[in-house]
């Protein structure tokens, strides 16, 4: 079917990979436009936080987060082991040439923290955010 996806997409000469991705409009659910650069990382970074890890036979087992695991677990436990899944979960992204989590906390239902990201395009900060009885329960909210 013509005029669904467009019909030469960019490519990065570095890596061979689209260097575009389509815009993903959070609150309609709709997607609206392309995007690039660092823009498009950080919608990867945040889809790549927000799906749960090997629960989906879609994605492989390298994709995704485990974050979803810290649901009900002590607060402790849970500030203290967020910064590495959140890392691990970014660290997949072959864009991402550092990552550093920071200040991870829990209140109430909520665990909040951010992931500073250095790509070869820039820098960004991106926020994450895990809530009990979010979706399906499982990953971060965005």
């Amino acid at each position: 079917m013509a005029g669904l996806l467009p019909e030469t997409p960019a490519y990065d000469e570095q890596s061979g990979m689209s260097a575009k991705s389509w815009r993903i409009n959070w609150d309609t659910g709709r997607l609206e436009g392309e995007i690039d650069g660092l823009e498009a990382l950080e919608q990867a970074l945040l889809l790549a936080l927000s799906i749960p890890r090997f629960a989906h036979v879609i994605y492989s087992f390298d994709y995704g987060s485990e974050l979803h695991t810290l649901i009900g677990r002590d607060r402790e436990y849970a500030e203290a082991a967020a910064p590495a899944l959140a890392e691990e979960a970014v660290r997949g992204d072959d864009r991402v040439r550092q990552v550093k989590a920071d200040s991870f906390t829990a209140n109430g239902d909520r665990l909040s923290g951010a992931l500073r990201v250095t790509a070869e395009s820039g820098s960004l900060w991106t926020p994450v955010n895990l809530r009990e009885g979010s979706g399906d329960g499982a990953g971060a909210e965005i």
